[in-house]
């Protein structure tokens, strides 16, 4: 997967209709951007936004910035991600967090707890998924990239993946 020299995150797309977002989308490719980060918060929901932010580009790669583990089951996760790559293949990446307690318990409704726990956790049930996932898959195996706020986080994010996201504090 090549994520070019320049990139770019931003939430100011959900502000915009979706017809606008795949014009811009269109004009970053074509300006040369490489990468295009979406995140989640209390935005558009990521997978779908990345979907149709894949159909609006040919070449550069549309990755989450963060998805919430906390808004979707490891197997609804995987399945989104399987998805989106092999329809999109080596244009589509999944990058996961944790979030922060005032969005996950307030906004949510979830309990907030142990959260380098949770996403090993997680991550384990996304492999368990990839295992048990029936339809067409991506010819190879989709990368996935951790938002690493601390050291332990930064670790898992080496040792399950290949590595973390931009938005990591020690990125």
């Amino acid at each position: 997967m090549d994520l070019g020299r320049i990139g770019i995150w931003t939430y100011h797309l959900n502000f915009q209709p979706a017809s606008r977002v795949r014009e811009v989308a269109a004009e970053l490719e074509e300006l040369g951007y490489g990468a295009l980060w979406v995140g989640e918060a209390a935005y558009r929901e990521p997978l779908t936004h990345a979907g149709f932010l894949l159909s609006a580009t040919n070449r550069m790669v549309i990755a989450t910035g963060i998805a919430n583990i906390w808004a979707r089951d490891p197997f609804t996760m995987t399945a989104g991600q399987l998805t989106l790559s092999e329809a999109y293949p080596e244009r589509f990446l999944l990058g996961l967090g944790v979030s922060h307690a005032r969005l996950v318990e307030g906004i949510r409704g979830h309990q907030y707890e142990r959260p380098f726990a949770a996403m090993r956790r997680y991550l384990d049930g996304m492999d368990e998924a990839a295992r048990v996932y029936r339809a067409a898959k991506p010819t190879a195996s989709p990368p996935r990239v951790l938002a690493a706020l601390g050291p332990r986080m930064l670790a898992l994010a080496a040792e399950r993946g290949p590595g973390c996201s931009p938005i990591s504090r020690h990125a």
